[in-house]
């Protein structure tokens, strides 16, 4: 997916777009199956460790990713609950995004939210570190107990935990939170001129 895939940018946008990492970037409990050390498989773009297990992306994450890199003024965010955030961020620094010239997943973030707690503190504290508020921002998650973020404001997208984050459903969460958001982003329509 590149931007010139999206079959019609938004109008509005949001200003941050913020994932879950478990059953929503890859298809694993990094904190259940997974320790480090890894090791990078760069073929496979995938993480091994000693036991033989592996880790990878869902099909899609990685042109998702590469997608928002292109939109104007979007941040990225991760909130996740995980019991193991070193084993988590061992592996961000390791998983490449093939389309932004193999850079690492970790180098594409912009703000990280990585500790065992409730998703509301994980919001409440990227909002106060990028002065962006939790209206303005779009959630994917594979919990619906999650869902609590909506309280804050948060635009939250249920995502399948075995699929990951596929294109359809990334295209119609831009539009629906277009159409449930009265934030116009500061660089719209110069970008739509360009596609």
């Amino acid at each position: 997916m590149t931007k010139g895939q999206l079959k019609k940018v938004p109008s509005v946008l949001p200003k941050m777009i913020v994932f879950d990492l478990d059953y929503t970037l890859w298809p694993e409990w990094i904190d259940c199956t997974y320790g480090p050390p890894y090791t990078y498989d760069k073929v496979a773009n995938e993480i091994h460790n000693e036991q033989g297990e592996s880790l990878r992306l869902f099909e899609h994450t990685a042109s998702i990713i590469s997608l928002i890199k292109a939109l104007p003024d979007v941040k990225i965010g991760i909130a996740s609950r995980t019991q193991t955030p070193d084993w988590a961020r061992k592996a961000l620094r390791l998983l490449r995004i093939p389309e932004l010239d193999n850079t690492t997943l970790y180098e594409n973030i912009d703000y990280f939210e990585i500790y065992p707690g409730s998703k509301m503190t994980h919001f409440q504290s990227l909002s106060k570190k990028s002065g962006i508020a939790c209206h303005n921002m779009l959630f994917f998650d594979d919990e619906s107990r999650n869902r609590e973020v909506t309280r804050l404001g948060v635009h939250f997208v249920k995502v399948d935990g075995r699929t990951g984050i596929t294109p359809f459903q990334f295209e119609n969460a831009l539009h629906a939170f277009a159409n449930n958001s009265g934030v116009v982003q500061s660089k719209m329509d110069k970008y739509l001129k360009k596609i």
